[in-house]
């Protein structure tokens, strides 16, 4: 298949700009400009850094970005702390143990602050760190529209509800994408967000040891696929590591070939070869691994204008609330 054309990404790009200057507060690539120009390269400097000790760090950087935007809309509240009177998105089930890089987003923010002090946002922080961390890994750069307002309050009870889960069927995707403004298609493109990280090895336990409560693997998985994962992934170790894709480390389309070769993983992915626009973008991308690149770029752009339900102000520590300023 030939590659994305220049029309197609202008198109691209003109529908991005139209949704991100309708959502409730315009966001601007030139944001900072006047007042912190040296933000994005402060936090591209730090991500490479990071990534550069820590390959892994990019996908837990990449998907502190999703959580933060599924759950009352780009707003940095997937970073604060839990109080005595909030506990908050970090303990959530789908959270507590599995989100990372807080650590790194607070070491960003603090060179920031001491750059720029009271002027970035976090969760501009977490768009800009999330596009630094994929090119960082093989993935295309993409614009980063800035300008979005932290929110104050954050609850563990929402999170559930918000978040795709593994487990979902096709529709159930769909849904969960809809409620915050995110088509089918920008779904599987998103999915396309597993081509790097990890995933505990009982994540998956159902399709490899009791599909359908029938102790048997699921008969769709590669049988020597599964004969792998049953040594790597052994019904003892429930929370060791398997790797999303066969290219584990590096973003790219093999996430696709893994899912029509039968090498998936988690029943949500999987499920996108149920419909036929799963399956027709999926043999897109692994022909065309450049288009799915640049488009997956304009999906996080797309996503990263879910505005915040609560704006509150700029916070000048990411994990707390102060009073406004």
């Amino acid at each position: 298949m030939a590659s994305t054309s220049p029309r197609s990404l202008l198109l691209l790009v003109l529908a991005v700009a139209v949704v991100v200057s309708d959502a409730h507060l315009q966001l601007s690539e030139t944001f900072y400009d006047a007042t912190c120009p040296q933000a994005a390269s402060i936090v591209q400097q730090k991500v490479n850094a990071f990534v550069d000790a820590d390959r892994g760090l990019a996908a837990a950087l990449m998907r502190l970005h999703f959580h933060d935007c599924f759950v009352r809309g780009c707003d940095g509240s997937v970073l604060l702390n839990s109080t005595d009177t909030m506990l908050t998105e970090k303990e959530a089930l789908l959270n507590k143990g599995s989100l990372r890089g807080f650590e790194q987003i607070d070491e960003i923010k603090m060179e920031l602050e001491c750059a720029c002090p009271g002027v970035v946002s976090c969760a501009d922080i977490l768009a800009l760190v999330a596009r630094d961390a994929t090119a960082k890994v093989g993935g295309t750069s993409w614009p980063v529209f800035l300008g979005r307002i932290d929110g104050g309050a954050s609850f563990a009870d929402e999170v559930n509800s918000s978040l795709p889960e593994r487990t979902d069927n096709f529709t159930q995707l769909v849904a969960r994408f809809a409620r915050v403004g995110l088509d089918a298609r920008d779904m599987v493109i998103l999915s396309g967000g597993h081509s790097i990280g990890q995933v505990h090895c009982g994540a998956f336990f159902e399709r490899l040891y009791n599909f359908q409560g029938l102790n048997i693997t699921d008969p769709s998985m590669d049988p020597e696929f599964a004969a792998m994962l049953k040594v790597q992934c052994p019904q003892t170790k429930p929370f060791g590591f398997m790797a999303l894709d066969a290219t584990n480390g590096t973003f790219d389309s093999a996430y696709y070939l893994d899912l029509l070769t039968n090498k998936g993983l988690l029943e949500s992915d999987v499920a996108l070869l149920s419909d036929p626009l799963g399956v027709e973008y999926a043999i897109r991308a692994v022909q065309d691994p450049m288009a799915f690149l640049n488009e997956f770029g304009w999906a996080m752009i797309k996503m990263g204008a879910i505005p915040a339900l609560e704006p509150y102000g700029w916070r000048r520590h990411c994990a707390f609330v102060e009073p406004k300023f």
